[in-house]
């Protein structure tokens, strides 16, 4: 039995590391121009938030100095010193962008240069405010509103950015087409290793389902509480550390004296409990949170995506009505409550640290209404 799959095994090696060379110089390539075309793209939106930052400083510049030509204030002519420094580094970092584009350099050397009176502009104009006073500064402020000198910058800006958008059009389009290249390539690829996958299979389908069913069976065996079909302590702990860096909250629950339930109706009885607890807590819960029983009658739930407050209150809520439902046994209906407690990570706590807290909180609720929670009633 071994023997055939050994075979099986060295041919699918050979076969397959023929195919993944093939296959990688095939990708390797594509995937080498799809970076270019995506560095392009990114090129051009350094060039857009440039443009935009040279935009917003020069704006900013003159509305403090129109600002303290109204009301004078030190502040004012401060922040018009900052924006018209901001406008000549964005300017800066903009030619050393384009310095290679042949359509944009001419635009770029003439933004700078109107640039350079605006800035120049602001700088002296902050000076005549400190010296002379807002009479002065309002005097020189007219003519320039009245000619609107900053006309040339903003139509300068304007065409340097729709050129600028056009190539990033043209560059996304280049970047898609090699992303659908690089798809079909894969598909390609992958078409043919596992058309070579599918003949070994069948070759050897037998023991490969024999070997799948018995792992299968012994991780869910390792992975699952028997009695309820929940994850047990070791599985949680594992998973948990999928999303221990995400928003979440852990939430501790403990069924009220369900001793009680075992003393007065048996054990059997008391599965029951467990496994309709267990159906409830699925039945409020998403697929992508956790579940978990972890001790005799404690279940953990894991809220994944969840750190608002008031989320978690609602859904403490939710559940702890589920609780109350009665629970129909042969013999009995058993009313039965549950003690919870929560706490919310915005990530990076563990859950030992969670779920101490959250079991702090169960037991003080348990503890408050111990004598009321729990009530049987015989048939």
């Amino acid at each position: 039995m071994l023997r055939p799959i050994a075979r099986v095994l060295l041919i699918t090696q050979f076969v397959a590391l023929v195919l993944v060379v093939a296959g990688s110089a095939l990708l390797v390539a594509t995937a080498v121009r799809y970076q270019s075309a995506s560095t392009w793209v990114q090129h051009a939106h350094e060039v857009l938030d440039e443009i935009e930052t040279v935009r917003t400083e020069a704006l900013r510049g003159n509305l403090a100095l129109r600002n303290y030509a109204i009301s004078p204030a030190a502040g004012y002519l401060a922040n018009t010193r900052t924006a018209a420094r901001n406008a000549a580094d964005a300017a800066e970092r903009l030619e050393a962008l384009l310095q290679q584009s042949v359509s944009q350099t001419q635009r770029v050397f003439a933004l700078r240069a109107e640039l350079a009176e605006l800035i120049g502009w602001m700088n002296s104009s902050a000076v005549i405010a400190e010296r002379d006073g807002p009479a002065a500064l309002l005097a020189i402020l007219k003519p320039r509103v009245e000619q609107d000198t900053a006309r040339s910058v903003r139509k300068l800006l304007g065409e340097i950015e729709a050129e600028e958008r056009r190539l990033l059009q043209a560059r996304s389009e280049q970047r898609a087409a090699e992303y659908r290249r690089l798809l079909t390539g894969a598909g390609m690829v992958a078409t043919a290793f596992f058309g070579f996958l599918v003949w070994s299979a069948v070759y050897a389908s037998l023991l490969l389902r024999r070997s799948k069913a018995t792992i299968q069976g012994l991780k869910e065996s390792a992975d699952l509480d028997p009695l309820t079909g929940l994850l047990n302590r070791r599985a949680l702990e594992e998973r948990f550390k999928r999303h221990s860096g995400s928003p979440l909250t852990v939430v501790a629950l403990d069924l009220d004296d369900f001793k009680a339930v075992n003393d007065a109706y048996g054990h059997a009885a008391g599965d029951e409990v467990l496994r309709v607890g267990a159906d409830r807590l699925r039945h409020e819960c998403r697929e992508s949170d956790l579940i978990a029983r972890v001790g005799g009658d404690e279940f953990v739930v894991v809220l994944t995506g969840v750190a608002d407050l008031e989320v978690a209150r609602r859904f403490c809520g939710r559940l702890e009505q589920s609780m109350r439902v009665p629970i129909l046994l042969q013999s009995a209906r058993i009313h039965i409550g549950a003690s919870i407690g929560f706490q919310i990570s915005s990530g990076g706590m563990s859950l030992q640290e969670l779920l101490a807290t959250a079991d702090a909180v169960s037991y003080q609720e348990k503890s408050a209404r111990k004598a009321s929670t729990l009530a049987l009633v015989r048939d």
